[in-house]
């Protein structure tokens, strides 16, 4: 028998595409394609570069490419027309909820303490931010905070900055699970996990709903065609899936 989750996420899991596990030729960090020789992919370097810091890995709940129903649930939930951002909100809800009961220890295995939100870059979006609903709808979780703001850095889709964000509120020692709802370059969610480890968080989690691919990307053949073997599967995460 299906459960709640799984009746109300049905569609979502449907258009859900399996990430491939870190290993050779899959970036430690954001799961995109990378050579064999290297742990990490060229933009995940880049960040690096640009923060002067390592990278946190962050855990991808699926691919996402612009043609899949998933991602339009991404789009739509915080700019679709109200009834449909409702029932998408709802449906993502189900997927976090769904994930999260199974991988919780997978994703954050040192705990949370609080959960915080990747602040929008989208200056005519008015609070609050279209996520905290969404985690609202998650059983067991903290509540999410709007806490981080955006800082005095300039941040860009291939431009990171640890000073793009900053903390409304004392983050020292905490455990953060920090959510997004798409990965991209990395920039945004990196610079976040950055500002909070250098306010001194004790541990940041990043989890993100879709890693955003496009096929004609340098590495995206390799894990979209592991994505076509590889049936997606709440029972396994990017963390417990064997390679």
């Amino acid at each position: 028998m299906r459960s709640v989750e799984e009746v109300v996420a049905g569609r979502l899991i449907a258009a859900c595409l399996a990430v491939a596990p870190p290993g050779p030729g899959i970036c430690q960090i954001c799961f995109a394609g990378t050579t064999v020789r290297s742990p990490t992919c060229p933009t995940c370097r880049d960040v690096a570069r640009q923060l002067g810091h390592g990278l946190v890995p962050a855990t991808p709940i699926s691919l996402v490419t612009k043609d899949n129903g998933l991602y339009r649930a991404l789009r739509q939930y915080k700019s679709g027309e109200p009834s449909v951002a409702r029932n998408q909100a709802r449906a993502l809800s189900a997927l976090l909820a769904l994930v999260l009961r199974r991988h919780f220890p997978c994703v954050a295995p040192e705990g949370v303490d609080m959960v915080l939100v990747v602040p929008s870059q989208e200056p005519n979006r008015p609070p609050p931010h279209p996520l905290l609903p969404v985690l609202d709808g998650v059983p067991d979780l903290p509540p999410a905070s709007p806490m981080l703001r955006a800082g005095p850095g300039t941040l860009g889709h291939r431009s990171a900055t640890a000073e793009g964000y900053q903390c409304e509120e004392p983050v020292q020692g905490r455990r953060v699970l920090l959510v997004d709802d798409t990965y991209t370059t990395g920039a945004h969610v990196q610079s976040a996990a950055r500002a909070l480890l250098d306010a001194g968080a004790a541990a940041v989690r990043p989890l993100v709903i879709g890693r955003y691919v496009q096929p004609n990307w340098p590495g995206s053949e390799s894990i979209m065609a592991w994505a076509n073997r590889h049936r997606w599967s709440a029972e396994v995460c990017v963390h417990c899936t064997p390679a």
